[in-house]
């Protein structure tokens, strides 16, 4: 499980990003983290992440602390950040550090396994398309086996054809291994394919504003009219947490 209890952040120039944020991720749920600029998406997955330190609050998964970066965390960035001057194979097993060279290589291809990527292992990044990077990203972040993954608009930068195959196939990985899933996205039908319940944040600093849960069946037909429906829902949602209240004036 993953716990957030009053998790506020201030930056040194006094920008306020995230304020007195509570959210409790249940073991093997998929949650979309939705918001406008300004609401500290992006904030909070690094603080759940533990590359940065909370102003206050408490963040823990599966009760443990999370002071830095922990084992049972995986992070997956909008951009693949893949080392050039590394092969594919190596990319994957960066992060792996003391195990023999025996479970080191089982680890990477099965990870590259997952992500449809098993025979591309000697191959440079060079040689990807941009959705075959980010799912050789997608494995780096498997191959330390984390309860947890975390995923900061992972899909934004690719086409439109190459984001709904990645989403679909993040899907099936997500119910073959029921991790834990956190996913940023600016994307509503992206929050929807992917999640169970779609949390939306009010900016200026974050917080939470509302939540959608998200009953359709799987797998979800984006052409369906309860899709629809439920786009116009969370649009709704979405667009009311945008809306800054008028001020009240004396006389």
């Amino acid at each position: 499980m993953l716990e957030l209890h009053r998790l506020s952040k201030t930056y040194p120039n006094g920008t306020a990003a995230l304020s007195n944020f509570s959210l409790e991720v249940r073991a093997g749920e998929a949650v979309a983290i939705v918001g406008g600029s300004g609401c500290g998406k992006s904030t909070l997955l690094r603080l759940i992440a533990g590359l940065e330190n909370a102003t206050s609050g408490i963040r823990r998964v599966d009760g443990d602390e999370i002071t830095e970066p922990h084992p049972k965390i995986g992070l997956v960035f909008q951009e693949p950040r893949l080392l050039p001057w590394l092969s594919i194979e190596e990319n994957v097993a960066f992060g792996l550090e003391g195990l023999d060279i025996t479970e080191k290589h089982q680890r990477v291809y099965a990870a590259l396994r997952s992500v449809g990527l098993d025979h591309q292992g000697k191959k440079w990044p060079r040689e990807m398309s941009g959705g075959m990077a980010q799912r050789v990203a997608l494995a780096r972040a498997l191959v330390v086996q984390p309860s947890v993954l975390l995923l900061d608009e992972p899909f934004s930068a690719l086409d439109a054809l190459t984001r709904s195959r990645l989403q679909d196939h993040l899907v099936r990985l997500w119910e073959e291994t029921r991790m834990t899933l956190v996913l940023v996205t600016h994307d509503i039908e992206e929050a929807l394919v992917v999640a169970n319940r779609v949390i939306v944040l009010k900016p200026h600093p974050g917080r939470i504003d509302d939540m959608q849960e998200v009953s359709l069946t799987r797998p979800r037909n984006r052409d369906d009219s309860s899709f629809e429906a439920a786009k116009r829902e969370l649009r709704n949602k979405l667009d009311q947490s945008l809306v800054v209240p008028k001020r009240a004036f004396a006389g």
